[in-house]
């Protein structure tokens, strides 16, 4: 199969919306308008998580974390050439991410970037999950969740993935970047400055004008 077919698919898988679905099955239009990209106060999971429960959210998870996992791995499987791999990893977080039918209610990206890399750049993953795991365990999930993540292309070189799969670990990187970084403009308005606004979006993925509790 040619790469940009590869592509599509992953792409394809990436858009299918599992939050938003299980919001919209249960009737769940506020959940939904909290999903809004720029005034989202976190990940389309936790959202779901606080407002449908626990079960919920480890659902969510799981199931966006097939979605970028189980192309991935079947392309390897086939034997897919390591470019066209680079190549799918971004484009299942691409369509998760910016899914042309959601406008502006695509998901962060994070589960299914740990998905495509636990398929692809496993050992730069197990790494990058690691030092996420271990922020969560210390209550600063936001934080761990950001290092690990930001970590991902420097695993990727020091455990010896080619050029290719390390440079998909930095274009995965780029797009959760691009993704949090979608509001800054409303939070100017709203009176934060550049520097909170830049750190409370790449570090928590929260509004920089909201504070933490």
């Amino acid at each position: 199969m040619p790469t940009v077919a590869w592509v599509a698919v992953a792409f394809a898988a990436g858009t299918i919306p599992t939050p938003w679905l299980m919001a919209r099955a249960a009737g769940r239009d506020d959940l939904i308008a909290k999903m809004h990209r720029q005034d989202s106060p976190g990940d389309a999971h936790f959202i779901v998580g606080h407002g449908m429960g626990k079960l919920a959210v480890v659902t969510a998870v799981i199931l966006d974390l097939l979605k970028g996992f189980v192309p991935a791995l079947v392309a390897r499987i086939l034997g897919v050439d390591h470019g066209t791999l680079a190549w799918i990893g971004v484009a299942a977080v691409a369509g998760h991410s910016f899914a042309p039918f959601l406008r502006t209610a695509g998901g962060r990206g994070l589960t299914t970037a740990a998905g495509v890399s636990l398929a692809i750049i496993p050992k730069a993953m197990v790494g990058s999950g690691i030092i996420a795991l271990v922020g969560t365990a210390a209550r600063y999930g936001g934080q761990g969740t950001s290092l690990g993540f930001s970590l991902l292309p420097l695993f990727a070189w020091v455990f010896g993935y080619d050029a290719a799969l390390t440079a998909m670990a930095g274009g995965i990187l780029g797009l959760i970047a691009i993704r949090r970084l979608e509001g800054i403009e409303q939070d100017r308005r709203a009176g934060a400055s550049l520097t909170r606004s830049l750190a409370m979006r790449l570090l928590f993925d929260l509004p920089g004008r909201q504070r933490r509790a």
